[in-house]
This record gives structure tokens, sequence and C-alpha cells, in this order.
């Protein structure tokens, strides 16, 4: 009778234990299913760094790339600027001599009028150098004009994409 007295509880002792262990099984399921999920969501999270990282460094060297590109044109904008302004002076100081020797063309003897006509000839010329250089300076400047317009629309458009990555990653990793 002890014998099976001790049988019985033992029994009892035991299924209790194995109710639980069959219970504590799919619970442990549930638990590997979780970090599996778990798992693929950081996985997808490093992979979304990686790329994400990738396109961040590609547009701050675009950005990068068109701020110099914009600095430069600008630099180039300005020295012809300065080079417009000095030929400006040049071509008036040049045209006030070939005022003055016009005025003054009428009042010299004869033999003295053809050496100032040469003088003047060649002030002329040179006014007309300047004329066409201070052309050519007004078109280059126009085109950098426009150069740095277009950089500046690029720029533009690649600080948008950054924006837009900004956004992107300020929004949560959805599992």
């Amino acid at each position: 009778m002890k014998l099976v007295f001790m049988m019985v509880v033992v029994i009892s002792a035991l299924a209790p234990s194995r109710a639980f262990a069959q219970a504590a099984a799919p619970s442990q399921g549930d638990v590997l299913a979780a970090l599996l999920v778990e798992v693929r969501g950081l996985r997808q999270a490093m992979e979304r760094a990686a790329t994400v990282g990738a396109r961040i460094q590609l547009l701050v060297a675009r950005v990068q790339l068109q701020e110099q590109r914009i600095a430069e044109s600008s630099r180039r904008v300005a020295a012809v600027r300065d080079e417009l302004a000095k030929i400006d002076t040049e071509a008036a100081g040049m045209l006030m001599q070939v005022t003055q020797f016009e005025g003054m063309l009428e009042k010299v003897p004869r033999d003295e009028r053809e050496g100032m006509q040469r003088m003047l000839d060649n002030f002329k010329i040179q006014t007309a150098s300047f004329e066409k250089r201070r052309q050519d300076l007004a078109n280059e400047e126009s085109l950098l004009l426009q150069q740095v317009a277009a950089d500046q629309g690029r720029w533009s458009d690649v600080n948008a994409q950054l924006d837009d990555l900004e956004r992107t990653l300020a929004v949560p990793v959805k599992k």
C-alpha cells in the first residue's frame, strides 16, 4: 500500500510538470517566432541604414561639388565684371581723346593735320578693339550667369533630395 501511495504521489507530482512543460512549449514557440520577426526587422533596418548611408554620402558629395562649381563660376563672373569695368574706364578715356583730337583737328595747320589724323585713326582702332573686348566680356558674363543659375538649380535639386531622405529617416521602421 505504501508503494501505491508513493506512486500516486509521484504521478500527481509529475502530472502538473508535464502539463506545464506542454504549456511552456507553445510559449517558447511564440518567443522564437517573435525573435525571428525581430531579427528580420533588424536585418531590414541594417540594410536600409547601409543603403541610406551610401545615398547620403553620394548626395553630400554632389552638394559639395555643386557648391564648388557655384563658387568658381561666381569668381569668374566677378573677374569678368572687374575686367569689364577696367575696359569701360579705358574706353571712356580713349573716347575723350578721340573727341578732343577731332575738335583740335580742324584748328591744326594742314601740315600737322596728317600726323594728328593718324593718331586719331589709331585711337579709333583702339576704341573699336575695346568695344569688341567689352562685347566679348559681356557675352562671357551672360554665359557665366546662366551657368551659375543652372548650378544653383542643380544644388537645389540635390538639397531637396537630401531633405526627402531626411524625412524618410524620420519615419519609424515598419515591422
